[in-house]
Formats: C-alpha cells, sequence, structure tokens
C-alpha cells in the first residue's frame, strides 16, 4: 500500500503519464527518453572537461586571470562538443535526431538549474546576488556556450540527414503519368 503523495508529486506522475505513457499504459515513443538520457551523458563529458580543463589551466594561471576563465569555457565547448557529436556519426538515419534533442534537453536542465540555484542563493542574508552571479560564472555561463556549440552543430546535423532522406524518397517515389500533375 502505497502512501499519501504531495501534490508535486501527483504532478510529477500526471506529468510523467501523458508524457511518455498511451492511455493503455504501454510506451510512448522512447525517443524523448532516449535523448534525455544521452543529454545526461553529454552532461557529466562536458563536465569531466570542464574539471579537466580547469585544474589544466590553474596549473598554467594560478592567478586564476580571467583569460584562463573564457579559455577554459571555450575549451570546454569545443572538446566538449566535439566529443558529443561523435555519437552523432555512430547513429545512423532518423535516430541521429536523439543528438538534436538531447542538447534540447540540456537546455530544459539548465533552465531548471538556474531556478534551483535562485532558492540557493542567500537573499535574507544579502549575499543573494553575488550567490547568483557565481552561479553564472561557474556553471550558466560555460554550460550555455557549450549547449549552444553543440546544439547548433547537431542542429546543422541532423537537417542534413533530413534532406538526404527526402532526397531518397524522391528518388524512390514511384513516377505518375503527366496528367496527374494537371
Amino acid at each position: 500500500m502505497a502512501g499519501k503523495q504531495s501534490n508535486f508529486e501527483k504532478r510529477v506522475n500526471e506529468y510523467a503519464r501523458v508524457t511518455f505513457l498511451t492511455e493503455d499504459g504501454k510506451p510512448k515513443s522512447a525517443v524523448w527518453l532516449y535523448a534525455f538520457l544521452l543529454s545526461i551523458l553529454f552532461a557529466l563529458v562536458y563536465l569531466a572537461i570542464y574539471l579537466v580543463s580547469g585544474f589544466l589551466l590553474g596549473k598554467v594561471w594560478p592567478d586564476g586571470a580571467a583569460v584562463a576563465i573564457l579559455i577554459q569555457y571555450a575549451v570546454t565547448a569545443a572538446i566538449g562538443s566535439g566529443l558529443c557529436l561523435l555519437s552523432c556519426l555512430l547513429l545512423r538515419g532518423p535516430r541521429r535526431c536523439f543528438v538534436y534533442y538531447a542538447y534540447f534537453w540540456l537546455l530544459v536542465l539548465l533552465g531548471m538549474m538556474v531556478i534551483t540555484s535562485l532558492f540557493m542563493c542567500d537573499w535574507a542574508g544579502g549575499a543573494g546576488w553575488f550567490d547568483f552571479w557565481m552561479f553564472c560564472i561557474v556553471v550558466f555561463f560555460p554550460s550555455l556556450l557549450s549547449i549552444l556549440a553543440g546544439g547548433f552543430a547537431a542542429r546543422a546535423l541532423w537537417r542534413r540527414e533530413q534532406l538526404r532522406q527526402q532526397k531518397a524518397e524522391e528518388e524512390n517515389a514511384v513516377q505518375r503519368p503527366s496528367y496527374y500533375n494537371t
């Protein structure tokens, strides 16, 4: 026997049921679920690269210069997006949309992190804006740069795949006599 659920738990369960299950209780298309899991993997890749690049650049610029921080953001976005977009080469056909949707999920997760950080800041103590600015510098700016760099490239690859599929369908389509076209 399950205990009583809070309103939040009820809403999350309703959202998950509507999003991922049909009326019969069978799973809907698993594209969004696979993309969500792929976005978690991408987030871990970006986090690992961010930490390693911060460690290595900390050895070069021990005083934490602003240039080192910008280089760290760029390195994280470039290398992380390159590694994540390699998965686009491994996926064939319409499954390449998983990578693009994963970047969409990363954007949604970033938005949720911004909202969560607003609750974590010490607004009553007067340091709320400072705390939020530190979240922006350490988490949000590099995440947004990485999401934009990888997301635009994933969108371009996915669009190229869509055009290739449309061209293949047009070539394989049965040609009708000319009187159908009038």
